[in-house]
């Protein structure tokens, strides 16, 4: 998350601990997602940070164990019914967030009219705008956006169409820097990583925790 006076976040409390723990000193950069993950391949970044797992990207990633599943629903306009699976969006223009994983996933499932935003904030600010009446994006996110904007009531949510896991990636092959960026978080206690959470974690809505880490982090 952007905030006055820089980067904050449970992303952020983490790497400021990592490099505590380390020694070793990081910038972070938070940025749009698909602008991440082009800087991220284009070499001008070590780390970047929330990677689902996908096949194109492990062409030029290497990822750490995963650390965090998560839900990625549909959302849609409370006056639509019968959308219960990514077949049911054919025909419907689906907002998504660039660079998402689960871009693939719909266009496999014949889903053609995909919306695409720089960030979730703006997917949100679409649907609050009533650009769009449907969309897919991580759980998480989408739930804090939707009380930021007063919009929790007007939108319903599907089951799951998949769950993905978050990873900390580095350029592809590059093993010794994975290594180090593991051994450092696997410094941090359960303890430390829960003072965090019970920093950052919002109210509960919509049967979960609304997480206020929203950021894509990319590490030099």
């Amino acid at each position: 998350m952007q905030a006055e006076g820089g980067l904050q976040g449970i992303l952020v409390d983490q790497w400021r601990l990592w490099e505590i723990k380390t020694g070793i000193k990081v910038e972070l950069s938070g940025m749009d997602w698909g602008e991440a993950l082009r800087q991220m391949r284009a070499g001008e970044f070590d780390v970047i940070d929330t990677a689902f797992q996908t096949a194109e990207r492990t062409e030029y990633l290497t990822f750490s164990k995963p650390y965090q599943k998560i839900e990625v629903p549909i959302f849609f306009d409370r006056e639509i019914a019968g959308i219960t699976d990514a077949k049911s969006l054919r025909g419907f223009p689906v907002g998504v967030k660039t660079g998402d994983a689960d871009i693939d996933f719909l266009r496999m499932s014949g889903v053609e009219t995909l919306l695409e935003f720089g960030s979730y904030e703006s997917v949100l600010q679409a649907a609050r705008d009533h650009k769009i009446s449907v969309f897919v994006v991580d759980l998480p996110p989408a739930l804090y956006y939707l009380h930021k904007f007063g919009l929790q009531g007007e939108f319903r949510h599907s089951a799951p169409l998949l769950v993905g896991e978050f990873h900390r990636c580095v350029a592809k092959g590059n093993n010794a820097l994975l290594q180090v960026v593991e051994d450092g978080f696997a410094r941090i206690s359960p303890a430390d990583y829960k003072a965090i959470e019970d920093k950052w974690y919002g109210a509960e809505s919509f049967g979960q925790r609304s997480l206020r880490w929203l950021i894509p982090v990319a590490a030099g």
